[in-house]
């Protein structure tokens, strides 16, 4: 009230100055006048709230900016962007495509709000790809698509494919290199997306794009510390601290687990005959083979020197004997290069394998079984696999 009474004797003095001396013009002025400062009031109140609420959305983009950048974790990550993109009421639905090896090729690594475990083979071919992702692909830069149906550069495959009826790709770029794209938008509801949703999303996509680069390199130093650099198959601390955790694994579920140790017959004669870099180039190609022969769930690592170990969960004594005398055939079948010079005229591998709980029940003792029946193999003319249990117990007389 007290403001109100200022203002009009504020109005009064103003229209004496004027020279208003009209009561009814006076009124008229102070009307005026006093809508005008109500209504700038009201500009003031709002662009209070406006900024708050934009003090808000910052404040949340910064938590989820530091969210994904000590985030290593590449499916975590994948996993929080689509969380984070999907939270605002704007978007519904979220993609993101990873580029592969070709760049030629975006390959899905997350649908909706919740990463599939691992990249998935479904592709979108650049080549022949709508002119939106080729667009935004190229440009590197953030493309709106407010209504997919009537935009005559979307591809009608793109729609039913992702299903969605409007949509914003964001380029996942860090210093000029295209790691993907990330595609949000509405499949059941049409609200045109406005500049804030735009800025928000493609602030989060850009600190993403960081995020993920580092967690790439996080995930490949990581596979640089337990792989060996030359046969990339897994090395010797791995598979100890591997044997462990398999053999509690086996303990608890009460299942089989078979290890074997294989050694590559007369290596030292191929090292010395043929060079090193052909020995180096024999490793590789014999852990190829063993690879090629194992399951998803089976472990290979360079044990030491021209041995390999390998772990096979849930595999009885026979399971493992088959599996290793393929391996072996194919081994001795496999063109190297330099086999002829080998003793029999050809490269041939021994291997020795112990079983978890019939042989031995903690780890040490089983490296130590498989160690043995490979010993075995090797005293019997090499090219063999000797299982455990085929090794003869010493008798007392014959101590």
């Amino acid at each position: 009230m007290l403001i109100i009474i200022f203002m009009f004797l504020l109005v009064i003095s103003f229209a004496e100055l004027l020279g208003i001396m009209d009561p009814a013009q006076r009124y008229c002025a102070f009307l005026v006048i006093f809508a005008f400062l109500i209504y700038q009031y009201q500009k003031i109140k709002q662009f209070g709230k406006e900024k708050l609420l934009s003090q808000e959305e910052l404040k949340r983009t910064n938590e989820v900016i530091q969210a994904l950048l000590t985030t290593t974790n590449i499916n975590k990550l994948l996993s929080l962007i689509m969380d984070n993109l999907t939270r605002d009421k704007s978007f519904d639905s979220a993609f993101i495509y990873l580029i592969e090896s070709s760049d030629n090729y975006l390959c899905i690594a997350t649908k909706g709000a919740v990463a599939l475990g691992g990249i998935k083979k479904f592709y979108l071919h650049l080549e022949n790809q709508d002119k939106t992702i080729k667009q935004a692909v190229k440009s590197k830069l953030p493309l709106m698509v407010q209504d997919a149906e009537k935009n005559h550069l979307v591809d009608k495959e793109i729609i039913s494919q992702l299903g969605l009826r409007q949509f914003i790709i964001l380029p996942l770029v860090v210093q000029d290199k295209m790691l993907g794209i990330i595609i949000i938008g509405n499949s059941k509801t049409k609200i045109n997306f406005s500049s804030k949703d735009l800025a928000i999303s493609t602030t989060i996509a850009n600190q993403a794009a960081v995020a993920l680069q580092n967690a790439q390199l996080y995930s490949k130093i990581q596979e640089l510390s337990i792989l060996d650099e030359l046969t990339q198959t897994f090395n010797h601390r791995f598979f100890q601290q591997k044997i462990k955790e398999e053999v509690e694994l086996a303990r608890r579920y009460e299942s089989a687990l078979s290890l074997a140790i294989i050694d590559i017959d007369f290596f030292k004669n191929y090292n010395d005959k043929n060079g090193h870099p052909a020995g180096d180039t024999c490793l590789r190609q014999v852990a190829q083979v063993i690879s090629h022969n194992l399951r998803r769930t089976d472990i290979v690592a360079r044990y030491g020197g021209e041995e390999f170990a390998l772990i096979l969960p849930a595999t009885s004594k026979d399971g493992a004997g088959k599996i290793l005398n393929k391996m072996r055939i194919d081994i001795e079948r496999y063109p190297f290069e330099f086999a002829h010079n080998q003793p029999e005229g050809k490269l041939t591998v021994s291997a020795g394998i112990s079983v978890y709980p019939i042989d031995a029940k903690e780890s040490r003792e089983l490296i130590s079984l498989a160690d043995q029946a490979l010993y075995k193999a090797k005293n019997l003319g090499r090219n063999k696999v000797i299982i455990c249990e085929t090794i003869a117990t010493p008798t007392p007389e014959s101590i």
